[in-house]
């Protein structure tokens, strides 16, 4: 195996084409984590992406993008915006971890979204999870039957629930209107807003995503990017011309990544938020997806609306092994104090220290 190190920018059409005749060739690829979109767009936007090339008998076989913080250590392609991780290769290649991390540069990749299908990171993983997924082939109907089926007695109705929602909301607040792909710039702007607050509030000032300018800058040119195979998409449901909920996600081939979602909380007790999954997994067929990504995590609504999940594990590779086992404690030592009344009642006055300064 031979392996290249470039700058993503140095992507041309031929190595793009190859990248994309991998990713379409297996399943595992289809989330637009994996598109080169998403990475090119990274490089334009941080001047630490990286790529490595991999080569057998002389034909490209996989690919690596990443971000180079230092020469001690790289980051997954898009850092902490990326739900899907690791490399995009030919089904039967694995990559040894020694001679990746010195083609890298590295001596530490540490991975958070990383799928367990892929065997030559799953062993490295100290800690699982899962993305949670809605099964739309066939459209919305074959859906239901299948979550039906699914949750039997007790999450059958949740699909009948929202529709009563809807309903009471209507009849209450006023006609409801929804747009699977809204281009209003006022509604975009909206939804960041709505997310830095709630941001804010649930996290502290600090944690505002969307206070970082590389990451509006990267979603807006996401959501500039619209062509066929990838793209952003900005959905929105409005009470009359009010807006009350709204999304954006990332789409590549079949595939939605639901990524920021987003409900009015005067809205809370309509289930805005819900009803406005509903709707994107009623009108994905119109737009010829077939798959929503809910991303990871144990959240109620996720569980009530997936059909299957993606298996996701945590880890490191490191070159000595001491640094991946040093980083493993570290992070069991701070979840275990996360988990003691200590940690409780630390997390509660920052909450409060937070609250007072924003």
């Amino acid at each position: 195996m031979k392996y290249s190190l470039i700058h993503a920018k140095e992507l041309d059409a031929s190595l793009i084409a190859r990248w994309n005749l991998l990713r379409v060739s297996s399943a595992q690829y289809q989330s637009p984590y994996y598109h080169p979109t998403f990475t090119q767009i990274a490089a334009r936007l941080r001047d630490d992406t990286r790529m490595v090339v991999c080569e057998d008998a002389g034909q490209v076989v996989g690919f690596l993008p990443f971000h180079r913080v230092d020469s001690m250590q790289a980051r997954p392609v898009g850092l902490f915006l990326s739900d899907y991780q690791g490399p995009v290769t030919a089904p039967e290649v694995q990559l040894p971890s020694q001679p990746l991390l010195r083609a890298m540069g590295v001596r530490y990749l540490g991975f958070d979204h990383m799928p367990q299908a892929r065997q030559d990171f799953a062993p490295y993983a100290w800690q699982h999870s899962r993305s949670q997924v809605l099964d739309l082939d066939g459209g919305f109907e074959a859906y239901a039957g299948r979550l039906a089926a699914l949750h039997k007695v007790k999450q059958a109705g949740v699909l009948k629930t929202i529709r009563q929602m809807e309903r009471k909301l209507s009849r209450e607040r006023g006609e409801l209107r929804f747009t699977m792909q809204s281009v209003s710039d006022q509604d975009y702007e909206q939804l960041l807003q709505g997310k830095s607050a709630q941001y804010i509030r649930t996290l502290g000032a600090a944690r505002d995503t969307f206070a970082i300018p590389w990451v509006r800058q990267m979603l807006e040119q996401i959501r500039a990017h619209n062509t066929a195979d990838f793209g952003g998409l900005l959905s929105t449901l409005h009470v009359g011309d009010e807006l009350i909920a709204a999304h954006f996600g990332m789409r590549a081939g079949k595939v939605l990544h639901f990524w920021f979602p987003w409900y009015r909380l005067d809205y809370a007790v309509y289930s805005a938020g819900l009803i406005l999954l509903k709707e994107c997994a009623s009108h994905a067929q119109e737009l010829g997806l077939s798959l929503i990504d809910l991303g990871r995590g144990e959240q109620a609504y996720k569980t009530r609306f997936a059909t299957s999940t993606v298996a996701l594990c945590e880890g490191a590779i490191s070159n000595p092994a001491l640094l991946r086992q040093a980083q493993h404690a570290y992070l069991r030592t701070r979840r275990a104090l996360r988990d003691s009344s200590l940690g409780q009642k630390i997390r509660a006055y920052k909450n409060k220290s937070d609250h007072h300064q924003s």
